[in-house]
């Protein structure tokens, strides 16, 4: 495989036809720096006019803390208007877009692989503290978009006000709201959890604010809600959009400090003490434009924003996340470690469905590789094609073959299908799953 070095005029793209990888480097930036993640941590390493080398040996500029890695493992430097690297014929060698290189030219956010260490081209414009924030506990990943984000939480931990989580489905926006909660003074109480699209639909309202017994056919016991579980925490709507719209006057209602009132009960209800945090694959307000989504529930809701970017953006943080991915499947599938292929694999991948696909992506690998324990770039390529095809297929009858081979685990049945597990429950046609979920 050979690397073409193409400078054109736009800020970053990456290409692969048949055996070539096409990197495009931008002009204009003014200053470069390396984001290295090792095994130890993540820093940044700016990148000036004299070429560094990057090793594991003590003769190394910049000596990196991975056993797979070469003494003198590879010399970086900025030529023209990218950075370049030239491999010093390392033992495991240096990859870049999933190929192995002898020399390349990168742009921002091109991954470069060496050994079980990623370093990712970032450019940078202009001083941002929040940078400098430590991540979050909890939610790996240490890239800059994601010390921004951490340092945003821990901004409005401390405030009252709801927030609404944005992102792609699978970037993670309940760890977001996890910490959220685990950050501000709330932290001791009750943090309760809800996906209002597996809500039956004529349930919403008891499931969030309660039901005295006899209220509805099927009310054999009174029910406190969700509202009454977060009491004094913090209560998690996920998928917001799909809440129905006349449910949506009650928890405004809810928002605007009024009151919490269980279906059927007589008189008024009482003030909830239970801070908000919502999430969203979708824009709402593209709901709001069509009548789906009250425009002032919206405003209520927008008043602070966190976007959780998608995996594509910071690959930086792929390589992190893969490997508290593995550990926390190692006793379902042993211990199993990332071969350089394998990284540089990882690392080339757009990631659509973002970290539960990686998730996905890894079971298949290491159910292909029989028992090994390296995981090599063979068999992440193999469990990649699986997924694609995978997802295409997925009808409500393999959907239902797949959850009663997992013994009715919608959760097992969703990663054995490559798909997330909102979608796996549209397939099946909205079967009713578990109720809320509450962590003190």
């Amino acid at each position: 495989m050979t690397i073409a070095l193409i400078p054109i005029g736009i800020p970053r793209a990456e290409e692969r036809k048949g055996d070539t990888v096409e990197i495009r480097v931008a002009r204009g930036r003014r200053a470069w720096a390396l984001e290295v993640q090792d095994e130890e941590e993540v820093r940044c390493v700016p990148i000036g006019d004299t070429p560094i080398v990057f090793g594991s040996g003590c003769t190394a500029d910049v000596r990196v803390r991975d056993r797979t890695v070469s003494a003198r493992h590879c010399e970086v430097a900025i030529v023209g208007t990218g950075i370049a690297v030239h491999d010093l014929g390392s033992t495991n060698g240096t990859y870049v877009g999933g190929a192995r290189v002898k020399d390349a030219l990168g742009t921002e956010g091109t991954t470069i692989a060496i050994g079980q260490t990623t370093l990712v081209c970032v450019a940078i414009d202009d001083e941002d503290d929040d940078e400098l924030a430590e991540p979050l506990p909890g939610v790996a990943g240490s890239s800059r978009p994601m010390r921004r984000i951490a340092a945003q939480v821990r901004r409005l931990a401390q405030l009252t006000s709801p927030v609404l989580v944005a992102g792609e489905t699978g970037v993670g926006k309940e760890l977001v709201a996890r910490a959220l909660h685990t950050q501000g003074t709330r932290a001791a109480e009750p943090f309760v959890a809800i996906n209002v699209a597996a809500l039956p639909r004529e349930l919403v309202e008891s499931e969030l604010f309660g039901h005295e017994r006899g209220a509805f056919t099927g009310a054999v016991t009174r029910r406190v809600g969700a509202f009454t579980e977060a009491e004094g925490g913090t209560l998690f709507l996920d998928e917001i959009g799909e809440l129905p719209i006349d449910a949506q006057p009650k928890l405004l209602r809810a928002l605007d400090g009024y009151e919490v009132r269980r279906v059927g009960a007589p008189g008024s209800g009482r003030r909830a003490n239970a801070r908000v945090v919502v999430a969203t694959h979708v824009a709402l307000q593209d709901h709001v434009a069509r009548g789906a989504f009250r425009r002032d529930l919206f405003h209520r809701l927008e008043v602070f924003v966190v976007d959780v970017p998608p995996l594509r953006d910071r690959p930086g943080d792929v390589l992190p996340i893969a490997r508290m991915l593995l550990g926390q499947m190692e006793n379902e599938i042993g211990r199993r470690q990332l071969t350089p292929a394998a990284i540089a694999q990882l690392a080339a991948h757009d990631w659509p469905g973002n970290v539960r696909e990686l998730r996905n992506v890894l079971c298949r690998a290491a159910d292909q590789a029989r028992g090994a324990q390296w995981l090599d770039a063979s068999s992440i390529d193999r469990a990649l094609h699986k997924t694609r095809r995978t997802v295409v297929e997925l009808t409500k009858e393999t959907a239902k073959d797949c959850l009663a081979l997992h013994g009715g685990n919608i959760s097992a049945a969703a990663r054995a299908a490559g798909v997330a597990r909102t979608t796996f429950r549209k397939a099946l046609g909205g079967i009713e799953g578990p109720g809320p979920k509450k962590v003190r």
